[in-house]
């Protein structure tokens, strides 16, 4: 267990004296005795605070924030965390097993090993505590989750826009209308997930992994075959050597061209709004007045492409050089 070495910090003076006497109260509950008194927090500052490796179970912190606070290792099971800031905060090896953290933003958040199973993380519904307090559906919006538990967690409507999301289990989770946009999934367990309504459409994961979430009721990008691909380009090429006479358009709005081969491609004036181009090869590509907005161009190469009038508004992943030479 470890603390500040002093207190620092704006939270409550006598926290510490709180914490151990809320271990007497856990040791109570065991021996069926009264002692100690359960920790309850209600719109508390902890911004920072470091507190590793403590057995906080079942305590209550409600509208509290947690901003880039160091909690590995601490267990929060049972807890209540409703409308919680984690923000940026450190939680790897953490315990929220059957906690409740409805509305909590752990966005920007470190979340490697941390265990979830059968955690309530549905949206809340009642208003915000001030004035620290989060609100609406639970945030891991650009957050890394490394060997993550989510087992049986409610994550109804959740945001997972631009996480990262290594070896994962979200088995039996229900994720209905949980948002995954920008996201990058490897080796994630979705087994009996529910998944109606889950947003895939600009996620970045294998091919593999997008067959396994066909009939799940997800919302999922649309395929497009080497071929196809290869022949719409082709086709884009004529429409334009023909000033638009033969040929047709390339229209790819919200296609998964995700790690597409499209070097050196003349994409000029090419539809391609809220397409996958995550990991696309798009060196030297000519992409002039063509219409990116609200693209997922993460990791994707594009060295020495042209963007030259392009519409870019809403894309992610974009170089900001590349922003200044479209300028």
């Amino acid at each position: 267990m470890t603390t500040g070495d002093a207190h620092n910090g704006p939270w409550p003076d006598d926290l510490y004296d709180q914490i151990k006497a809320h271990g007497e109260f856990l040791s109570g509950r065991l021996g069926k005795l009264t002692r100690g008194k359960q920790l309850t927090l209600v719109g508390a500052d902890l911004t920072g605070i470091k507190l590793v490796g403590m057995n906080l179970q079942r305590t209550v912190f409600r509208g509290c924030r947690f901003y880039c606070a160091d909690l590995r290792n601490t267990d929060f099971s049972q807890a209540v965390l409703t409308g919680c800031d984690f923000s940026g905060a450190d939680l790897t090896n953490a315990r929220f097993v059957w906690a409740n953290l409805r509305g909590a933003d752990l966005s920007r958040a470190i979340l490697k090993g941390t265990r979830f199973e059968n955690a309530d993380m549905r949206p809340m519904t009642d208003p915000p505590v001030p004035p620290h307090g989060k609100g609406g559906v639970v945030s891991l919006s650009e957050t890394t989750l490394h060997n993550t538990n989510l087992t049986q967690a409610k994550l109804l409507g959740a945001s997972f826009v631009g996480a990262i999301l290594d070896g994962c289990i979200l088995d039996n989770a229900d994720l209905e209308g949980a948002d995954f946009s920008y996201s990058t999934l490897s080796n994630v367990q979705f087994k009996t997930a529910k998944l109606h309504n889950a947003n895939f459409n600009l996620a970045d994961f294998p091919a593999e992994m997008l067959q396994q979430l066909q009939g799940s009721g997800a919302k999922l990008p649309k395929v497009v075959a080497p071929e196809v691909l290869e022949q719409v380009v082709q086709d884009h090429q004529t429409w334009i050597d023909t000033d638009g006479q033969k040929g047709r358009r390339a229209i790819m709005a919200g296609w998964y061209l995700s790690r597409a081969h499209l070097a050196l491609a003349n994409l000029n004036g090419a539809d391609l709004r809220q397409a996958n181009l995550s990991n696309a090869n798009l060196h030297g590509a000519k992409l002039i007045c063509s219409d990116m907005r609200d693209s997922n161009l993460m990791y994707a190469n594009l060295t020495d492409a042209d963007l030259r009038g392009a519409l870019i508004e809403g894309s992610r992943g974009l170089p900001v050089v590349l922003n200044d030479k479209k300028n």
